[in-house]
C-alpha cells in the first residue's frame, strides 16, 4: 500500500530527535508486513512487501520467499503457506480467545515478529439509522448509520467499525471508526458513523471488530499522520521487531446488516 511508503517518509522527516537527509530515489527498502488473524473464519492472512522508490508509480515489490509462522502461547507453531504475490494464508486455524499469538516472518536473513492477543467478541446489536437534512456540514444530506453494542463491564475495551455499502467494503483509512470505553465502560453504546451518507434502498453492513489496544493506538496514530489539520502528528509505534512497518491484528468480529428504507 502506497500510504505506508508515505508514512515511512513522514516518520523520517517528522522526527524531532535528529535531522536526516534522505535521498528519495535511493532510500533503503523497508519490509512492510500487514497481518490479520480473523476468528470469524479462522484464517491467518499475511501480506509482505517492501517499500519502493518514492517517485515510482508501480506497486511495492512483494516478498514471495519469506517463511511465515504463527505460534500460540503454549508454544505450538504452524506454517502460514505462501499463496501468491506476497500473500501467505493459513485456513482452518481455530482461535482460542484470551490467547496471545506470535507471528514470525523470516525474510532476507532477518526475523520479524509481533504479538497480539485474541480478545473475546463484543456482540453487535441492530444498526440504527437516521436522516440528516442538507446543510453546511452535511452537504446534500442523507442517512447516517450507528453501530450499537453493550460494552463489557471490565475496562479497556477497544473496537473498530467498518462499513460496507451494497456489498462493497469501504476501505479507506478514514472509513474506519475507532472507539474505546473510557467514557462508556459497561454501558450501552450507540455510536454514529459519520464517514458516509446513505440513500434509501442502500444495503449497509457494519463489521464490529474487538481489537487490541496497540492496534487501536496504531490506527489512531495513522489517522493523525494523514490528517492535514494535525499540527504535530505522532509516529506509529513499531509493531514488529527489527523495525518492519505494518501490524499484526488478531480479532473476532460481529456483523449486522440493514436496508435503508
Amino acid at each position: 500500500m502506497k500510504y505506508l511508503s508515505l508514512i515511512f517518509l513522514v516518520i523520517t522527516f517528522a522526527s524531532c530527535r535528529k535531522a536526516i537527509d534522505v535521498d528519495l530515489n535511493d532510500a533503503n527498502p523497508v519490509t512492510v508486513i500487514e497481518a490479520n488473524y480473523t476468528a470469524e473464519d479462522s484464517t491467518v492472512r499475511v501480506f509482505v512487501t517492501q517499500t519502493s522508490n518514492f517517485f515510482t508509480t508501480e506497486d511495492e515489490p512483494t516478498v514471495d520467499d519469506a517463511v511465515v509462522t504463527i505460534t500460540d502461547q503454549a508454544g505450538n507453531s504452524q506454517l502460514v503457506p505462501f499463496t501468491s504475490s506476497g500473500n501467505y494464508v493459513l485456513t482452518n486455524y481455530a482461535p482460542a480467545f484470551g490467547t496471545t499469538y506470535t507471528l514470525t516472518v523470516f525474510s532476507n536473513d532477518v526475523t520479524y515478529s509481533a504479538t497480539c492477543k485474541m480478545l473475546a467478541i463484543i456482540e453487535q446489536q441492530p444498526i440504527f439509522y437516521d436522516y440528516f437534512e442538507p446543510g453546511p456540514f452535511t452537504g446534500d444530506g442523507g442517512y447516517i448509520v450507528a453501530v450499537s453494542y453493550q460494552d463489557p463491564a471490565a475496562e479497556g475495551d477497544f473496537t473498530s467499525a467498518l462499513l460496507s455499502k451494497n456489498g462493497k467494503k469501504l476501505k479507506n483509512l478514514n472509513d474506519i471508526t475507532l472507539n474505546d470505553d473510557q467514557f462508556t465502560n459497561g454501558n450501552q453504546v450507540i455510536r454514529p458513523l459519520f464517514v458516509k451518507f446513505f440513500d434509501p434502498g442502500d444495503t449497509v453492513e457494519i463489521e464490529l471488530r474487538t481489537i487490541n489496544k496497540k492496534i487501536y493506538d496504531y490506527y489512531t496514530e495513522l489517522v493523525s499522520l494523514t490528517d492535514p489539520n494535525s499540527a504535530a502528528p505522532s509516529n506509529p509505534d513499531y509493531q514488529w521487531t527489527n523495525r518492519a512497518l505494518g501490524y499484526f491484528s488478531a480479532y473476532p468480529s460481529s456483523r449486522q446488516t440493514v436496508i435503508i428504507l
